[in-house]
């Protein structure tokens, strides 16, 4: 049921991330030149009793937070126009926002967290028939069972989308998540955002994660390193987040320029092929 008042929670681990998240979009939204408007997350964050002025002092992580939320609107958009009564299934949504400010009246819709996340979400917004909530992690892939009821035939093409996700998870776990998509969604479209190894390897110097119980655990260098899975992945395009308002990254905007620095994080769009 949707609260209209305080909301409180007990988020421990990598489901609290999602308090990250939906924090830095409002607090982008209430900026005046903000990249992003989000009147939703402003409202869930001014309702929600948690300690957020801690994520205060990490200006890189929010700005890193909004250009992945400007650049996953983007395809978003760009897959509705050309499938609009298409299938788009996102994982590990937290208080992810975007189907409330971008839907276009026909797509269908789902949501998919862990049961605890999804309760905190349950408190600002229901279901619906076309919009529909899957409280299950992405690794109990239970969950596509779920979605292929709604799939028949050639009901509407399939995006699935992650952001902030994968990257606490080890890598043997998302190659298989990767590999129960394919086998069951084979000409699914998929967007996951990576993080270099580097990252990885640094993530206690991370100013917002490591206040959390949660770390990063994959990293992808190179695109091509995906091929050693054996999927046949099919890269549609990457999108570099640091070659997005370069005046916002200050100094480190030149990371646009190195190849292996603008990896840090990135947006990798793709489907698989036939093999």
């Amino acid at each position: 049921m949707v609260s209209t008042g305080t909301v409180k929670t007990k988020l421990i681990g990598v489901p609290e991330t999602l308090l990250i998240t939906v924090y830095f979009r409002a607090k982008e939204s209430l900026h005046k030149n903000g990249i992003l408007k989000d009147s939703f997350s402003e409202d869930w964050v001014s309702r929600i009793e948690y300690d957020f002025e801690k994520f205060d002092d990490d200006r890189l992580s929010q700005l890193g937070t909004i250009i992945r939320t400007e650049i996953l609107d983007e395809i978003v958009l760009q897959f509705m126009e050309e499938n609009p009564n298409g299938i788009i299934v996102n994982l590990g949504v937290g208080l992810g926002t975007r189907f409330l400010r971008l839907d276009n009246g026909s797509i269908n819709w789902f949501e998919l967290d862990m049961p605890e996340s999804i309760e905190l979400r349950e408190q600002f917004v229901q279901p619906t028939e076309r919009y529909r909530f899957i409280s299950k992690s992405a690794f109990d892939h239970s969950w596509i069972d779920d979605v292929s009821e709604t799939v028949r035939g050639d009901n509407g093409k399939i995006l699935i989308i992650t952001e902030g996700t994968l990257m606490y998870f080890e890598e043997a776990k998302v190659k298989a998540l990767f590999g129960e998509i394919k086998a069951h969604f084979p000409s699914a479209e998929v967007v996951t955002d990576t993080i270099a190894k580097l990252a990885v390897n640094n993530a206690k110097r991370h100013k917002t994660v490591a206040k959390l119980d949660a770390e990063f655990k994959w990293g992808v260098n190179k695109v091509k390193e995906l091929d050693a899975w054996n999927f046949d992945i099919e890269v549609i395009k990457e999108y570099y987040f640091m070659s997005r308002h370069p005046k916002r990254w200050g100094i480190l905007g030149w990371f646009r320029f190195i190849p292996f620095l603008k990896r840090m994080a990135r947006f990798i769009h793709f489907k698989f092929g036939d093999k």
